[in-house]
């Protein structure tokens, strides 16, 4: 059996603080065989860790989390961005046609960014969109006071059961993880595809522990220092971010905030 964390962020988002190489260590370490890496609706940084993956015995599956108008989607096996603000329905027709398919992240509650029960279980009665939509998380690392609701309802859905940590900074890599038979990202598709995904529950209230180390490390970025290492045998460290990397960080979420 392998073991997968399927929701991870780099420094490609701007609410992050760990770079590609930080994270490949991380889930190496922890002994994960496949990851994902969902950016905010960026892709650059799944495409950098996929390149390098192999130093680290690791397979990395390329993916975004999207933000469509009902709420993030993450979108697994594609290799473009998705549109933004299209409806969930339009945004898994744009997936799907891409070969990919989709979990839906931390859904059925009230936080921002959050799928309604209603609209994920719709997807059920549209054959074309339900064979994109393939999992639902129903542990998340950063969202463990509100996951009960989707925990509960998920034993009466058709979707493959996941866990993600939803990492923003590296030490949660692997605090959300899910099993499933076989090693490689190929048959971790398979398992998502068939419902066999087992996701492993938290061993720990790790929600104020994250909370506040997020804090500290989201205002570490911004004066430009973000978790990484540059070499195998190093350990993750507090390094100084590349300053032309930052500036562009710092004109997208503009852009981002004006749109």
């Amino acid at each position: 059996m392998g073991l997968a964390d399927i929701h991870i962020h780099t420094i490609y988002s701007y609410d992050a603080t760990t770079t590609v190489r930080g994270i490949l260590k991380q889930a190496s370490s922890v002994g994960l065989n496949v990851i994902a890496i969902t950016d905010h609706d960026d892709i650059r940084g799944a495409f950098d860790a996929r390149e390098l993956a192999a130093q680290y015995n690791l397979e990395v599956i390329p993916g975004v989390e999207v933000t469509t108008k009902d709420g993030h989607l993450l979108a697994l096996f594609v290799d473009q961005i998705p549109p933004r603000g299209l409806s969930l329905d339009e945004t898994l027709k744009h997936i799907g046609g891409m070969g990919g398919i989709a979990v839906a992240p931390h859904p059925f509650n009230q936080l921002p960014g959050s799928l309604s029960m209603d609209k994920v279980i719709s997807t059920l009665t549209k054959p074309a969109l339900k064979d994109v939509l393939r999992g639902i998380e129903i542990y998340n690392m950063t969202t463990q006071p509100f996951d009960e609701k989707v925990q509960k309802i998920s034993v009466y859905l058709p979707f493959a059961k996941t866990a993600g940590s939803d990492a923003h900074v590296y030490w949660a890599i692997g605090t959300g993880m899910t099993e499933f038979d076989g090693k490689t990202a190929s048959e971790l598709r398979t398992a998502l595809e068939n419902a066999t995904t087992i996701p492993h529950p938290y061993e720990e209230d790790l929600m104020r522990k994250y909370i506040f180390n997020w804090l500290r490390r989201i205002t570490l970025r911004r004066l430009g220092y973000v978790s990484n290492h540059s070499e195998i045998e190093e350990t993750i460290q507090t390094q100084r971010m590349d300053l032309r990397f930052t500036r562009k960080q710092r004109v997208k979420v503009k852009r981002k905030t004006k749109s």
